[in-house]
C-alpha cells in the first residue's frame, strides 16, 4: 500500500508548525496544540479543493499565522464584549458584584486580562452567555460548589482590581 502523501507531509511540516505556535502562545501546550490542529484541518480542506500550495511550508506557516491571529482576535473580541456588559450592569442585578465605580470599558477590558483565564471564562459564561452556575459547572468539568467558588472569587478579583485601580 502506498504511503498517503498528506500523512508523509504532516509528519516533516508539524514540528516546525507546533514550535511557531508554541513560542507565539509563550508556551501554552494546549493552546498551541489547538492551533496546530486547526492549521492542519485547514491545509487538508485546501488540499481537498485541489490546491497544490498547501503543502508548501511557506503557505503552511502563513496558515499557521492565521489562526493565531484568529486567536488572538477572538479573545480580545471576548474580553471587549465582556468588558461592555460588566461596565453596563449587566449581572449586578444578582447582588453579587459590587460598584464598579463607573469605570470605563477599556480600563474593564485592562484589567479583565490580568485575570486568570479560568475566572475570565467563568465570568464570561455566567454574564455573557447567561449560562446558570449549573450550567458552567457541567462546561468546566467542575462540581458546582468548586463552580461557585471560581465565580465568587472572579468577581472579587475584578472588583478588587478595579478599586485598586481607581483610587
Amino acid at each position: 500500500m502506498a504511503p498517503d502523501p498528506f500523512a508523509a507531509f504532516y509528519d516533516r511540516a508539524f514540528g516546525e508548525v507546533y514550535r511557531y505556535l508554541s513560542h507565539a502562545v509563550l508556551g501554552n501546550r494546549a493552546l498551541a496544540e489547538d492551533l496546530t490542529q486547526e492549521t492542519f484541518a485547514a491545509i487538508a480542506g485546501a488540499l481537498n479543493d485541489g490546491r497544490a500550495e498547501a503543502q508548501s511550508m511557506p503557505w503552511v506557516m502563513g496558515v499557521a499565522r492565521h489562526k493565531l491571529i484568529d486567536h488572538y482576535r477572538r479573545c480580545e473580541g471576548q474580553r471587549r464584549q465582556l468588558a461592555l456588559a460588566w461596565a453596563s450592569g449587566y449581572g449586578h442585578e444578582d447582588g453579587q458584584v459590587d460598584d464598579l465605580g463607573g469605570a470605563e470599558p477599556s480600563r474593564v477590558v485592562e484589567l479583565l486580562a490580568e485575570l486568570s483565564p479560568i475566572h475570565r471564562l467563568v465570568l464570561a459564561l455566567r454574564y455573557l452567555d447567561d449560562m446558570t452556575v449549573d450550567e458552567i459547572a457541567i462546561a468546566i468539568d467542575k462540581s458546582v460548589h468548586a463552580t461557585e467558588s471560581l465565580l465568587v472569587r472572579a468577581r472579587r478579583a475584578l472588583t478588587r482590581s478595579l478599586q485598586e485601580n481607581v483610587s
